[in-house]
């Protein structure tokens, strides 16, 4: 500190210096905050408690699960009655009786052989089920969204390319295509998205959403690779001690995430601190393309984060410093003045 007034002593308009330099530090603060904002904002696919919980205490928890773990639909059915127990248990009812405690949604990724009006195609697909497309709204060009609660799980979205090959058209929700000898309907057509970074994240082939109950069966069961939770969150931590609590699993076949706090300044400077070793996966996951780009996202804003904590600091650092010398300089002139 007496280095520090030694210096500003010796500096002519060192208050305006010293103010421009603090003013500095915090506009600059303020951008990487902007932008660190919206970037938490940036996809559909890490906002559902945006949409489902205008509060803002609710949160937004992922399990990715091994496939080495046979996760079946039959376990998640076990989870989702452990869950509504666990929250009877701490007393979290909704609103009013219409409303609904959590939203959750499954996924795995497989391939089915379609064949339609003009072509026939084996084609990648993402089998889910519950409230898959609140958490994950896809860009719909015609028709609508199938969930969980549909009479007839016979309803698939396609994507324009497998639109096109199928039926010479991307408008065509409502026509029937077969899945063997078993009729289905086009619930929908979305855009996908082609930017490099969904390609790089997803892959360029054609993908389609699919019921999972319509490709899951006794004899040949699905495996789930991804559960989504978005449930109330009245303190810290509590959605992920709940969810982590009731999913019967070893810790060592699945990666709890929870969304919500992923891109808070405490989370984006642990991933800076860590980003050597972000690229050496070894525990076995293949991750959603969902998650892929929010790591993504993770990795661009984290040393944003540590330059906007840095810069709040040493704007705060300069001006107090500023402060403290001017007090000083009264102290000691006002000791002159009494003497």
């Amino acid at each position: 500190m007496e280095k520090f007034k030694k210096i500003l002593s010796k500096i002519k308009y060192y208050r305006v210096i010293c103010v421009l330099i603090s003013l500095i530090f915090l506009t600059v603060g303020i951008i990487m905050r902007i932008i660190i904002t919206a970037g938490a904002n940036k996809y559909a696919d890490q906002t559902v408690t945006k949409r489902w919980d205008k509060t803002g205490k609710s949160a937004h928890v992922s399990l990715f699960i091994k496939d080495s773990a046979y996760f079946t639909r039959t376990d998640l059915d076990g989870f989702e009655y452990n869950l509504n127990k666990k929250l009877d248990f701490n007393s979290i009812y909704p609103e009013n009786e219409d409303a609904r405690r959590f939203i959750d949604c499954y996924m795995t990724k497989t391939s089915v052989y379609l064949e339609g009006p003009s072509d026939s195609m084996q084609v990648n697909c993402l089998a889910v089920g519950g409230d898959f497309f609140a958490f994950h709204p896809v860009k719909l060009i015609n028709g609508s969204y199938f969930d969980g609660n549909d009479l007839m799980q016979d309803g698939v979205i396609l994507d324009e390319e497998t639109a096109w090959r199928l039926f010479g058209s991307n408008d065509v929700a409502g026509q029937p295509l077969y899945y063997g000898e078993r009729v289905l309907y086009v619930k929908g057509v979305y855009e996908k998205n082609e930017s490099k970074l969904y390609n790089y994240a997803r892959g360029d082939k054609p993908e389609i959403f699919v019921p999972f109950d319509l490709v899951d069966s006794a004899d040949f069961p699905l495996f789930i690779s991804c559960i989504e939770v978005c449930m109330p969150n009245p303190i810290e931590n509590f959605a992920t001690g709940i969810v982590e609590s009731v999913f019967m699993a070893e810790p060592s076949n699945f990666e709890m995430v929870d969304n919500s706090s992923r891109f808070k300044t405490a989370n984006l400077r642990t991933v800076y601190k860590n980003k050597k070793y972000r690229s050496m996966q070894n525990n076995d996951i293949i991750y959603p393309y969902w998650e892929k780009i929010a790591r993504y996202e993770e990795d661009l804003l984290a040393p944003k984060a540590v330059a906007m904590v840095f810069c709040f600091v040493s704007s705060g650092t300069v001006f107090i410093s500023l402060l403290l010398f001017e007090i000083s300089k009264l102290t000691k002139l006002k000791s002159r003045n009494d003497d």
